[in-house]
């Protein structure tokens, strides 16, 4: 992050050096902006060190593979065995959810000293934006995002700023709707500000239905296939003979009713 007379005065009012010129509510903020630069420092740290621990080991594998540059090969095996016979930890990797209730935060303190009038937070709110940014851009082989972009046919229910509402491939039933996110977030458990859209307008849907149900999965544990937040919209009718594809007494028939192909 970069250092501005903003961060400057944060750092002073973390030490606990009184407001001078400023409001007490401004004072607190800059004090959470200290904060979140010292948690900024730690969680890029933290993402440099698993990023180096992927790394060596992906080089490792891939020199293994291919047999070739002895000598490298020796650096990068001696390097992976500190790793793997625990004489160096191996750094934990980042949760994405972590990076972005972080980024969200940033904006939030930086937006409101930049509605105070202090020039440097604008920057700061853009630096925020720009990672936020980052951590949503579309994943490469991620069909969700292909068609949010455009690139994948789909045939769409309903579009909205931010979410779309689109017909599965294999649905349950006719009326089988998947309400998803244009960002790439991988489950309802990464970023609450999306999941709470995402799941806004599926409730829409789910408004204009006499009975249904709204079911969204995270893990492979919990039956996830396509690791793009979506949340099914299933109209239901008594007698239907639809078993809920999510219940494990109902496997077999849920195998049946999925072998189509849809995304769960």
């Amino acid at each position: 992050m970069f250092i501005t007379d903003t961060d400057r005065r944060a750092e002073r009012a973390a030490a606990g050096g009184g407001p001078e010129t400023m409001t007490h509510d401004q004072f607190e903020r800059l004090r959470e902006l200290a904060e979140l630069r010292r948690e900024s420092d730690r969680l890029r740290i933290a993402t440099a060190a698993r990023t180096r621990f992927e790394d060596i080991v992906a080089r490792h594998d891939e020199l293994q593979k291919e047999g070739t540059d002895p000598r490298e090969f020796a650096e990068v095996r001696e390097e992976a065995a500190a790793y793997l016979s625990g004489r160096r930890p191996v750094p934990p990797p980042v949760r994405p959810a972590e990076l972005i209730a972080h980024a969200r935060r940033r904006i939030e303190v930086f937006g409101l000293l930049a509605a105070d009038g202090i020039e440097e937070a604008v920057e700061g709110v853009a630096e925020a934006e720009a990672e936020l940014a980052e951590l949503h851009k579309a994943r490469p082989g991620c069909v969700f995002c292909s068609i949010a972009a455009g690139t994948a046919p789909a045939t769409f229910v309903r579009e909205w700023e931010d979410v779309i509402a689109i017909r599965p491939h294999g649905g349950v039933n006719d009326g089988h709707v998947l309400v998803i996110p244009r960002v790439h977030v991988a489950d309802a458990g990464v970023d609450r500000t999306v999941t709470e859209r995402t799941v806004g307008y599926a409730s829409l849907l789910f408004g204009e239905l006499d009975a249904g149900n709204m079911i969204t999965s995270k893990g492979r544990a919990a039956t996830q296939t396509q690791f793009h937040l979506h949340v099914h919209v299933i109209p239901r009718v008594m007698g239907d003979g639809l078993p809920l594809p999510w219940t494990p007494q109902q496997k077999g028939v849920a195998c049946a009713c999925m072998a189509a192909g849809g995304a769960r």
